[in-house]
């Protein structure tokens, strides 16, 4: 079965099953129904994920069964080259890609100089190509963890981690002006709390050094976090007088059982909420303060969630805000609620996916969390079953 670029319609129906799964063909929607449904026992996700890093590291003969299987519906190949061929498949469905290289980093300056060279080489492919409009940055693949804990935690550095931290904050500049100059956007990830004000901090200071004209920088706010709202209205009130456009990113959260363990552990109220309502409340809720503050806001809703997807289309709708694709993004990871993204863009709205690329034994931790995060969060893996279900029945598979 071929693949089809898709018109653009004017209406958001996220049940339209054929403008879904456009891009898949018979093969990979039957391995996508496969996976999900694997993926609907967490106990099996937790043995095979366990099962394959060591068989990997042990150097028994399975790469090409995760590289044929798991690897190739969540990651666009073990190159960014390779992974064009997705790049350019979702492009003719009119959606973006946000390019991330997920291999996980080794913890010394020649580990984090590697991951700055890889981007860099993307910033420069995506100049070249036109077809990479986004790339993904986590700040503890060019700097260190243990640094960004002890300034989180109020603590002076050595001489020498003062320097490293330096190198750190060149790295992402490096990687900010290249961005700049090529025209394209770089999205902050977040991490844990108890690392995350520092790399607020480094977010905030590329903004204010390249946000100027358009929001070259975009942090990201995890706002299963009791204080991302305060966070937000406060960052918009330090910013007011400065000529810069800020890049809100915000997602529900991935690190929620991390989290309230750790808390726990250390004896200090849970920096997440604990009814998954108020995390939704507090979502939707940046939305609402995104919108109102849209002449120096750009906002970017990376969630896997339906109500919210349509919360802001309606809001986009009600508003009548004509240059949303410029100011306003959603955003999916790759292999998950296609359903989403592609009636996004079909409807019109700036859609993209999440890219990970990376070789197969240093991304599979990358895709065994995708996986465990998938089997938590409520319901998912039930609606993506059915989307699949629903169209293996319609193309009479």
């Amino acid at each position: 079965m071929s693949t089809t670029t898709i018109q653009p319609t004017s209406t958001f129906d996220p049940n339209d099953l054929r403008i879904a799964f456009s891009n898949k063909t018979d093969k990979e929607l039957k391995l996508a129904h496969f996976l999900f449904k694997m993926m609907g026992k967490p106990t099996l996700v937790k043995l095979g994920g366990v099962a394959s890093v060591w068989a990997l590291k042990l150097g028994l003969p399975i790469k090409g069964l995760v590289k044929g299987t798991i690897y190739s519906h969540f990651c666009g190949g073990e190159t960014a080259q390779e992974a064009q061929r997705a790049i350019r498949r979702m492009a003719n469905a009119r959606v973006y890609t946000v390019l991330d290289y997920a291999a996980e980093a080794k913890e010394d300056e020649a580990g984090f100089d590697h991951v700055l060279d890889e981007i860099m080489r993307n910033i420069r492919l995506a100049k070249v190509t036109g077809e990479i409009p986004y790339i993904s940055v986590k700040l503890t693949g060019i700097g260190s963890r243990d640094i960004f804990q002890k300034l989180q935690e109020g603590e002076v550095l050595t001489t020498q981690e003062q320097a490293a931290f330096q190198r750190t904050e060149s790295r992402l500049d490096i990687i900010c002006k290249a961005a700049y100059e090529a025209n394209i956007t770089v999205y902050i990830d977040a991490e844990e709390t108890w690392l995350q004000q520092p790399m607020d901090e480094l977010a905030e200071k590329m903004m204010l050094r390249y946000n100027e004209r358009r929001a070259v920088v975009f942090n990201t706010l995890q706002m299963y976090r009791t204080d991302r709202i305060a966070y937000l209205t406060d960052l918009l009130k330090r910013s007011e007088g400065y000529d810069v456009i800020l890049g809100i990113k915000i997602v529900r959260g991935a690190y929620i059982e991390k989290e309230q363990e750790r808390a726990v552990e250390h004896g200090y109220p849970s920096p997440v909420f604990h009814i998954k309502a108020d995390t939704d409340r507090s979502f939707d809720g940046a939305i609402d303060i995104c919108l109102q503050n849209l002449h120096r806001v750009e906002l970017c809703a990376a969630t896997h969630n339906e109500s919210s997807t349509r919360y802001l289309v309606n809001q986009i709708n009600r508003q009548g805000i004509a240059d949303h694709q410029k100011r306003i993004h959603f955003s999916q990871l790759y292999g998950m609620s296609d359903n989403l993204t592609y009636n996004l863009a079909s409807a019109g709205f700036n859609a993209s996916k999440y890219l990970p690329y990376g070789d197969v034994a240093t991304t599979l931790p990358y895709m065994i969390r995708r996986a465990e995060e998938n089997t938590s969060i409520a319901g998912q893996m039930g609606r993506e079953l059915s989307l699949l279900e629903a169209e293996i029945k319609r193309r009479g598979l």
